[in-house]
């Protein structure tokens, strides 16, 4: 319960604030990743974006497979659902005897021990959730987020039933309170009250990485703001009202999380006998669903972790219930008088409430089961939408690969393969979907961090307005570092997600490099646009692209028209290219056009590759007129070390380059801009 209290603190002065601020930069469903992208440029750059979203991979991936995990493990507790699993195990046997004797052997006797109800059932609404995703292919239409809102009106009213009932009766029975309260009060001898006080300090911050859970879904929230409606005369560019509308969201969800989180624990811990909750206690890994069920309590009369079990074990418990942690004998404050084991009725959940029992309990694992559904086929969706957003403007994303659906379908094939090497396990995956949650929080509060820094960079009260999120920041790393010590499974799947991406970029970009990667340019003042419309249709042009050093723009006139024997009543128009960012694929470049000493000079800066920005030129000359010529000098960079520099910097061989991307963008031959090269 106080590490639970710890998380509700998290939820409300942690997370709450940074996603506030986030979705205020950030309004338009890339969350904190989009934010930082605007910060960080360059290869580097690209670089960390692609590993904060190999972790967001990780957590959608997670979401659905601890989910689907979740769900079956629901399924499979109800007691109206023990017929069906009898009979599935009955089938399981069956076909195992069925298998010819060549067939059958230790491997195959392992199979069957490994491929249990836990895994089929997992596997079985796993595909079921595949045809419901399809279904869903349109994205959140309307009829879905009707659908969704009254799963969640129900999940919502069914958790209030259990936790309100839980609340009224410890209440009542102030012993259980009591009981935990003196558990944690006691001290050894000569022990101060400030080192009792770090003592427990260290022990919520111990128990916090497992119920970093409870912190889930901010990050996944971002995806559904450009759903939100906002006023009118929303600026599309900063919408303010759906900002203020978004942000009510995000206060209301983490209102929700921070009363759910610490009631739905406190309710377990006193309520719910420890023994049950053992891996293969009746509570194991569905603990609060329990409760509704009707199942036995822990009596009020029984100290936590001290006393002996009680005397009728069958009716109130398991055989052995005492706490996992065995109490050191020197801890333990003296005790006052119990009531005898005897003494004690048996206690079950209907004391809690009449309308807990089988029926009410398979109501709410309806309940559940939906819920966990719904997350599954959010994060679906959200992932397909958020992406290819990424992968596009990074050039990772091919045609074909969007046409046939190839993203979805890989990632479906992703979940299922996680979910086999997990076994279905929900404490095997916890510690995978806890890094994940834990870093995209860090990654929010370091996105806050590095914004406000940019904005208020000339401030001297900066540092205060970025040290609380830069604290944030740090919480969650350490909380994540501390997830990754116990189970570092979280941090492998993100990194085999940081690979894959990794070397689908490389080949994307190889496959694409000829493409002409350009859609328009920009132009830096209104005259520059009308005479860009002005020379386009000049009879003949003879283009000079060049890099400009000291030398006087003449005598470089000179030298070009002796070498590419040009007479003097050649118009020349000189072309001075500056690289910008070069890791971009997509590009709009910055154009003015200027004169020097009677010459024509297009200037064109923000380049991402300086060759499709040269053959743009070309195209959009020979678009409106005649096919114009290209005039370069040769390049002694060898083949090798010329294609490494136009993959990675946007250089290279320009002269070669500009003529590849020339012949693809133009197959006719006729209406090619000439490559003269001298």
């Amino acid at each position: 319960p106080l590490a639970a209290a710890a998380v509700a603190l998290l939820i409300l002065f942690a997370a709450l604030p940074v996603y506030l601020y986030v979705v205020g930069r950030s309004p338009h469903g890339r969350g904190a990743t989009g934010l930082l992208e605007k910060h960080l440029s360059g290869w580097s750059g690209k670089l960390f974006i692609l590993l904060l979203l190999g972790f967001v991979a990780t957590d959608f991936v997670m979401t659905r497979t601890l989910s689907t995990a979740d769900a079956a493990t629901h399924l499979l507790a109800n007691p109206y659902a023990q017929s069906g699993i009898n009979w599935m195990r009955n089938r399981k046997d069956a076909v195992h005897a069925a298998l010819p004797i060549a067939l059958q052997g230790e491997w195959t006797d392992r199979f069957f021990d490994w491929w249990d109800e836990q895994v089929f059932v997992t596997v079985v609404l796993m595909l079921l959730g595949f045809a419901l995703y399809f279904f869903l292919l349109r994205s959140f239409t309307r009829g879905f987020l009707y659908t969704a809102a009254a799963i969640v009106l129900l999940f919502l009213v069914l958790n209030g039933i259990v936790i309100g009932s839980c609340l009224v009766y410890l209440v009542r029975h102030p012993q259980y309170i009591t009981n935990w309260i003196e558990l944690i009060s006691f001290a050894p001898r000569n022990q101060s009250s400030f080192d009792l006080f770090l003592d427990f300090v260290g022990l919520a911050i111990k128990s916090l990485p497992a119920l970093a859970l409870g912190l889930s879904g901010f990050e996944l929230s971002m995806t559904v703001a450009p759903l939100v409606r906002g006023r009118a005369d929303d600026d599309p560019l900063q919408p303010r009202g759906r900002i203020r509308n978004m942000r009510k969201l995000l206060t209301v969800t983490a209102l929700l999380m921070s009363v759910l989180v610490p009631t739905s624990v406190a309710s377990v811990k006193f309520l719910v006998p420890p023994g049950k909750m053992a891996a293969v206690g009746l509570a194991s890994h569905r603990a609060f669903y329990y409760l509704p069920h009707g199942g036995a309590l822990h009596p009020p009369g029984k100290r936590f972790g001290a006393d002996k079990p009680i005397a009728n074990p069958e009716e109130n418990g398991d055989e052995n219930e005492e706490e996992m942690a065995p109490v050191q004998e020197d801890l333990v404050p003296p005790q006052r008088e119990v009531p005898s084991p005897q003494g004690i009725a048996p206690v079950t959940a209907a004391e809690l409430n009449p309308l807990f029992g089988p029926a009410f309990g398979t109501l709410y694992d309806v309940s559940a089961i939906l819920i966990l559904f719904l997350a599954g086929a959010s994060v679906t969706i959200s992932l397909r939408d958020l992406l290819p957003q990424y992968l596009a403007r990074y050039g990772m994303e091919m045609h074909w690969a969007q046409r046939t659906g190839v993203l979805l379908h890989l990632f479906n094939a992703i979940v299922l393969f996680v979910v086999l090497v997990f076994h279905a396990s929900i404490s095997h995956q916890q510690g995978a979907y806890a890094t994940g949650v834990l870093v995209l929080l860090a990654g929010a509060a370091l996105a806050a961090v590095i914004d406000l820094r940019s904005r208020w960079q000339h401030y001297f009260f900066r540092p205060l307005l970025t040290a609380p999120f830069l604290l944030v920041c740090v919480i969650f790393l350490l909380m994540a570092v501390g997830v990754c010590y116990d189970n570092p499974a979280g941090v492998v799947i993100a990194l085999l997600f940081v690979v894959v991406l990794f070397l689908s970029a490389g080949l994307s970009r190889w496959m694409r490099s000829t493409e002409l990667r350009y859609y328009g340019f920009a132009f830096a003042d209104e005259e520059s646009g009308i005479r860009w419309e002005q020379i386009r249709r000049l009879e003949f042009q003879v283009l000079v692209p060049h890099r400009p050093d000291d030398r006087p723009l003449a005598e470089m006139e000179a030298e070009i028209r002796a070498r590419h024997r040009l007479g003097p009543d050649v118009p020349i128009i000189f072309i001075e290219a500056e690289l910008g960012d070069p890791s971009d694929f997509q590009q709009q470049p910055l154009m003015q056009i200027v004169k020097e000493d009677g010459r024509e000079i297009i200037r064109v800066s923000q380049c991402a590759s300086i060759a499709h920005v040269l053959a743009a030129i070309a195209l959009e000359f020979r678009a409106v007129g005649r096919p114009p010529e290209m005039h370069f000098a040769w390049s002694n960079e060898s083949p090798l070390a010329s294609n490494l520099n136009f993959l990675l910097w946007g250089q290279g061989n320009i002269p070669w380059l500009v003529h590849a991307l020339i012949c693809q963008a133009e197959p006719d031959p006729a209406r090619q801009p000439r490559v003269v090269i001298g």
